[in-house]
């Protein structure tokens, strides 16, 4: 059995890993079914809208219920956790296949929401416990190159399942399977072990041991606005292509994966990257990236073009997703990290349950082309913001709580 100070296990590694990358883009995968879904349902008032619901309503559900699922994760048993989320996840992730109403359908991704819940914040509480320092950014970097590795996976078999038939990208959903099924197994002796500690009988609380509302304060608006920001590509990027001539779902999905292609290595070397400048500095380097990219879409008259911003957009992707959780998780404290998970996951869904809502006004005044163009340039707005408010009051390179 492994000690919670020994490098863990390659099994438990992959577990992790496994587990992150079934959920950061769970609901992207089935965005190049859009256009087809769109015209199977075309009798149903306000489609477009609720055509982009089938993406980020799973983000609702992780909103309303990724809270609590943190405190399950510190409270409760992990394993049993594991499991019931997992079915949810598969379930509710396929209901695509069998479902028969779009409203049976939109019941399905309110259930894979549930799932995504407690398995994102599973990964993200096994990433802060297992992992510490240095060591941790060098995992979140790992854990970010392998969602954007799955995120390649995922576009593409969505999108070559869909060109067969649209229903066909849900069946994506089923890989939960064998991964919950390796978590449950190498993770069972450190879930054991925490329980226990769990159960020990607690010194009085210290100032030291209370919740860094005020770190959650400044990292949850980022994460809000970044999924907002990122979410106006799986619900907006296939009609934007749609107009500019480009309607093969496959290639939608190749188009939308060449967007996490680029983030994989910039990811592995995340861990070197925070080494050498700030948390902020990255901060700010990512919204700027993502910002150029979407100005790219804009002014895209073919799919090269898409493809040119969609790269672009994917280097500040990579370099983002492992800061988030580092810089937060440094500041937690060891007992409180699955509420922190549970929360900094709430920011992220809201801000992708929140993104076509936010975008469809914006199509509605500029259309896709200017959507882009607009969302483009508030990012590197922001990203130049969080560059000026770091030269002005630097942060410290390294902080653990």
């Amino acid at each position: 059995m492994e000690r919670m100070d020994e490098p863990p296990s390659r099994a438990v590694t992959v577990a992790v890993l496994g587990l992150a990358s079934m959920t950061i883009m769970a609901n992207a995968t089935v965005a190049s079914s859009l256009p087809g879904l769109r015209e199977h349902y075309a009798s149903i008032p306000h489609i477009d809208t609720l055509a982009g619901l089938i993406v980020t309503l799973p983000s609702l559900a992780i909103v309303l219920s990724a809270g609590l699922m943190g405190v399950l994760i510190d409270r409760w048993d992990r394993q049993k956790l594991l499991l019931l989320t997992a079915a949810l996840y598969a379930i509710g992730g396929t209901s695509g296949l069998w479902a028969e109403s779009l409203w049976g359908m939109l019941a399905g991704r309110l259930a894979l929401g549930l799932g995504v819940a407690g398995t994102m914040n599973l990964g993200m509480t096994w990433a802060g416990d297992l992992w510490q320092g240095p060591a941790r950014a060098r995992f979140m970097g790992m854990q970010g190159a392998a969602i954007s590795a799955a995120g390649i996976v995922f576009m593409l078999a969505g999108g070559f399942l869909a060109s067969y038939h649209w229903r066909g990208a849900f069946a994506v959903y089923a890989l939960i399977l064998p991964i919950a099924v390796l978590a449950y197994l190498a993770l069972g002796p450190h879930a054991r072990r925490i329980a226990v500690e769990r159960d020990r009988p607690k010194p009085a609380r210290s100032t030291a041991d209370r919740f860094p509302w005020a770190a959650y304060a400044f990292i949850a608006p980022l994460a809000f606005l970044f999924q907002v920001a990122f979410y106006v590509t799986p619900t907006r990027l296939p009609f934007h292509l749609e107009a500019l001539g480009t309607t093969s779902p496959l290639v939608v999905g190749a188009l939308m994966a060449a967007l996490v292609t680029v983030s994989a290595p910039v990811a592995l070397m995340y861990g070197r990257i925070r080494a050498r400048i700030s948390a902020m500095t990255i901060f700010g380097l990512s919204f700027v990236l993502i910002g150029l990219g979407f100005l790219a879409h804009a002014t895209a008259s073919d799919w090269h073009g898409v493809l040119l911003g969609s790269l672009i957009a994917g280097l500040g992707m990579g370099i983002s997703m492992p800061n988030y959780t580092t810089w937060f998780l440094a500041r937690v404290p060891a007992s409180m990290r699955g509420r922190a998970s549970g929360l900094l996951t709430t920011a992220f869904f809201l801000g992708q349950f929140a993104s076509p809502l936010v975008s469809a006004p914006l199509v509605a005044w500029f259309g896709l082309a200017g959507t882009f163009a607009a969302v483009g340039i508030g990012l590197v707005t922001l990203g130049v913001g969080l560059w000026v408010a770091n030269a002005v009051r630097p942060e410290p390179m390294a902080i653990e709580a």
